[in-house]
């Protein structure tokens, strides 16, 4: 059976891990300040798929304890991607596997430059509505899905691996739908149709995506920065299905209020995924000739606005 260590057992990464432990695999999870606290009192999932509790779990603290396991999960924002790549390594095992699953565009090359001679990346984008509520509880309020892809240098299509296999067989009889996907930036492209405008400008407009959605103009300001993510997609080679783009509208139109998690970080005062989301598809998509004057537009009002939220305070 597969052993997996989740690093960033938050809303993401304690879901996904906690399905794999409830479906009988061996889990380690970094916990750190937590750690403690979920070993005395379990892990909490509450879903709209059922409520369950995990009892007796491997909760760490440092990475020193974790041992080599067949995958890492690897669910940390990305703002702190530079930290973890280097360390990600002690807990996976020789021929073993990362999976990264994280918004945005950029991470893999860093954590394949990290990894060991035979370890492989794959990107992980997670289609789920859930949030750490407590110390040792996750709430999971919607969607689930995970769509899975290897990296390969460049992007290049690198198909269905085995280690991909693995892992949608060990989610299997879990809740957790699993999407092989052969060529990892498409899937990427795919999602960041999403993830750039709304992401983006609940930050910019301090608005939810009902908020979003029920103003005509920011509507259409949706529509427009989705079609310049379709073309930087096309100007990579890679063509979004028709008709998507006005799917997701509608679906968003339909949902609950919803703070996106750049959103959720801005009211928090963390940094925001300002890079990941944006600022990389923006350069990848400028870079092979796409003109994306509204994406430009929209980053640098995020990093202008994620320099003040970062900024030390001053007294006086």
């Amino acid at each position: 059976m597969t052993t997996y260590a989740v690093i960033g057992a938050g809303a993401v990464g304690g879901f996904y891990g906690a399905k794999l432990a409830q479906a009988g695999h061996d889990v380690h999870f970094l916990f750190r300040d937590d750690a403690e606290h979920v070993r005395a009192n379990g892990l909490e999932v509450l879903s709209v798929d059922g409520d369950f509790t995990l009892t007796d779990v491997s909760s760490h603290s440092d990475w020193s304890t974790i041992p080599q396991c067949d995958v890492a999960i690897v669910a940390v924002k990305s703002t702190a991607n530079a930290d973890v790549a280097p360390l990600v390594d002690s807990v996976v095992r020789p021929g073993g596997a990362i999976l990264l699953i994280q918004n945005g565009l950029g991470a893999e090359p860093l954590f394949a430059e990290a990894a060991a001679e035979g370890v492989e990346v794959i990107g992980g984008l997670a289609f789920i509505n859930s949030e750490r509520t407590g110390r040792n509880q996750v709430t999971h309020m919607g969607n689930g899905g995970l769509t899975i892809g290897a990296y390969r240098d460049g992007y290049a299509a690198a198909g269905v691996t085995e280690w991909m296999t693995t892992i949608a067989a060990d989610y299997e009889g879990t809740s957790v739908p699993i999407q092989l996907e052969a060529d990892l930036i498409l899937g990427r492209w795919t999602k960041l149709l999403w993830n750039i405008p709304f992401n983006g400008l609940s930050v910019v407009l301090r608005a939810s995506t009902a908020d979003i959605m029920g103003n005509e103009q920011s509507t259409e300001l949706v529509a427009t920065i989705m079609d310049e993510v379709i073309a930087a997609a096309a100007a990579d080679g890679r063509e979004l299905p028709e008709g998507l783009a006005n799917l997701m509208l509608e679906v968003t139109r339909t949902m609950e209020p919803y703070a996106t998690s750049m959103k959720v970080d801005l009211d928090n005062g963390r940094p925001l995924e300002v890079e990941s989301i944006v600022g990389e598809p923006l350069r990848r998509g400028l870079s092979l000739g796409a003109s994306l004057p509204v994406i430009e537009t929209l980053y640098r009002e995020l990093c202008f606005i994620n320099v003040q939220l970062t900024a030390p305070a001053t007294s006086g």
